[in-house]
């Protein structure tokens, strides 16, 4: 064990994984305070009275109650977003596939905590995230409870509540209420909003109940100005006639963008009846065309010229009208071929085929099944790769390539869903790189939910039957290894990545230190040297895909172009490393003053990993 004093009196660089985001936000304060050092007080917290006054805002009216959404539980859901876990992640090399050379990442645990970890080494690197979070909150608690795991007397004093405030949030919190959904959903949406990317976007599926009530969070979360768009997804193509008003037919989907003037969205394909118009007449070797006018309604005096073709006939704008082109350019598309000359003596510029094809169209805020699928189809989809009644309602994979097309995700980009449920966004993210030869990569997040053998049997019976443990994130694996080997049976010439490597969560390592016996008491639940290099990774901000080099098995490795240490090894062993940026485990028994005194490694260059 390296003593964290002894290593800060050498003056080497700590890297505490208790504290990654309180770090991120102390930087965050670091910059507001070098901007606008009034508002940062004695305690370095930003005070907010001075940011008021600073704008003037408690003065411009008698009512400074402004728009918000305000529910039970808001300030402790917003401070549970900034509270750090105690979990890390724990390798699960036997339930992975091609864990060595995979870029997908699957992980089974409470999404809150994933989020935490993952901030660390995935801020602002997902273009994408698309949640179908639990939002029927009228028929049944939520899984996901967000109980209070702290004593009532550490709650009360951290988050400076009375017994009763105390009392009635957590009374609140898992319910069915409308402020039970808020608090639960609140600080999950904060912790994605920093991991993504600056022109990154998330989508979120959910129903009229909580609609009014998530589109009023996330403006607050992501920005009003930030919202792109409420998609309108006919997911039901039969009416329920036993339905006791109207039949639902529709699911909603909020569409945010992280910055909306950095994001660039996507286009949809052309159908082909929209391409029906197009003919070629006249055997034009660019193909297929359709006649455009070559006037506008506006434009200056001097385009309102006219022209005299080599073919005789003689062109002007009409009367109120004005040319889309110079004469100069006008007369290139003549050169080219490029114009048509109607039989009343009208020009038309050729818009062809496959100049709007390659263009694409835009999105509609309307998405009916035939486009983005059907509650129906997606059962099926889902049946046939696990069997019938496994999952009741799944999304289906033409609505999630549907989003990943509107997000315009390139074939490199991270998508993350941390609501995985049956898995459809990897299955969705495999099959479109199989079709246009990207290679996106997914993380999805799952709770480890028990199976009622009783409400849900034949989800039970199917982990039973398969030696899988009865939780919905053994489904979600299964799913995931099952579609992919039904894309790569489907493609097998192309180099589709169809591996996954599978994370669960552990407590992470705990160190007391006992002034009477000087010792360390160390609580330590990591199995293998792998769990302890994993968690060195996400601490020093590399990816879960990052290749690594095993330079000495159990004890040295590289990764990112930095030596990672997690064992106690020679003199000699460490020496080649001097000019490397060199990490090391706090809990090996490694001389680090002996290290720097021989000049073995450079102290600016040591980080110590607690």
């Amino acid at each position: 064990m390296i003593n964290k004093e002894q290593a800060i009196k050498h003056g080497v660089n700590i890297i505490d994984t208790a504290n990654l985001q309180s770090d991120s936000k102390q930087e965050l304060i670091n910059n507001v305070k070098h901007l606008l050092p009034n508002i940062v007080n004695s305690d370095n917290q930003i005070d907010v009275k001075a940011l008021n006054d600073l704008f003037d805002i408690t003065n411009t009216t008698s009512n400074n109650q402004g728009y918000e959404l305000t529910f039970a539980g808001k300030g402790l859901a917003r401070a549970k977003a900034g509270d750090s876990t105690t979990l890390e992640f724990k390798i699960q090399p036997k339930q992975s596939k091609d864990f060595d050379n995979t870029n997908n990442v699957i992980i089974r645990g409470d999404n809150i905590d994933v989020l935490k970890i993952l901030y660390a080494n995935y801020h602002s690197k997902i273009k994408m995230i698309y949640i179908d979070p639990p939002y029927n909150t009228k028929s049944e608690n939520f899984i996901y409870n967000d109980d209070f795991r702290k004593n009532e007397e550490e709650l009360i004093n951290e988050f400076h509540l009375n017994e009763d405030t105390s009392n009635f949030l957590a009374s609140v919190y898992g319910t069915r209420s409308h402020s039970g959904w808020l608090s639960f959903m609140y600080p999950r949406l904060m912790l994605a909003k920093d991991l993504l990317s600056d022109d990154g976007v998330i989508f979120i599926s959910i129903d009229d109940n909580e609609q009014a009530n998530l589109k009023i969070m996330c403006d607050e979360i992501f920005g009003e100005d930030n919202f792109v768009a409420n998609v309108i997804w006919n997911n039901k193509y039969t009416l329920q006639n036993d339905a006791k008003y109207l039949s639902g037919q529709h699911d909603n989907l909020l569409f945010y963008s992280k910055n909306k003037d950095l994001f660039k969205i996507g286009k949809d394909k052309r159908t082909d009846k929209q391409n029906a118009s197009y003919t070629n007449n006249d055997n034009d070797p660019k193909g297929a065309w359709k006649a455009t006018p070559i006037h506008a309604k506006s434009g200056s005096m001097s385009s309102n010229y006219i022209v005299k073709f080599d073919n005789g006939v003689t062109w002007k704008p009409p009367a109120g009208r004005y040319s889309r082109y110079s004469k100069d350019n006008l007369m290139e598309l003549y050169d080219a071929n490029e114009l048509y000359f109607n039989s009343k003596g009208g020009v038309d510029k050729k818009t062809y085929l496959s100049e709007v094809i390659k263009k694409g169209v835009v999105f509609s805020d309307m998405w009916f099944y035939e486009q983005a699928g059907h509650t129906h189809g997606n059962n099926e989809e889902l049946a046939a790769l696990v069997g019938k009644g496994i999952f009741d309602n799944p999304k289906g994979t033409k609505l999630i390539k549907r989003i990943l097309n509107v997000a315009n995700t390139n074939k490199n980009d991270i998508i993350l869903d941390f609501f995985a449920g049956s898995g459809t966004t990897a299955h969705a993210v495999m099959q479109l790189n199989a079709e246009d030869g990207g290679n996106r990569k997914f993380i999805l997040a799952q709770l480890d939910e028990e199976i009622n053998p009783k409400i849900s049997k034949p989800a039970y019976d199917f982990c039973q039957e398969n030696g899988f443990e009865p939780v919905i994130s053994s489904i979600t694996v299964e799913r995931v290894n099952r579609a992919g080997d039904k894309i790569k049976s489907e493609n097998p010439d192309k180099n589709i990545d169809i591996g996954y490597k599978v994370f669960s969560l552990t407590e992470r390592p705990t160190v007391d230190y006992d002034e009477a016996t000087k010792s360390f008491n160390i609580i330590n639940k990591r199995e293998n040297h792998m769990d302890t290099l994993i968690n060195m990774l996400v601490a020093t901000c590399k990816t879960l895909d990052i290749k690594i080099e095993e330079i000495k098995k159990n004890a040295i490795y590289k990764a990112g172009g930095e030596i990672y240490i997690i064992d106690i090894i020679s003199e000699e062993e460490l020496s080649p490393y001097n000019n490397l940026k060199v990490n090391i485990d706090s809990l090996v028994d490694f001389s680090l003053e002996q290290y720097l005194n021989l000049n073995l490694i450079k102290k600016d260059n040591v980080t110590i990993i607690y």
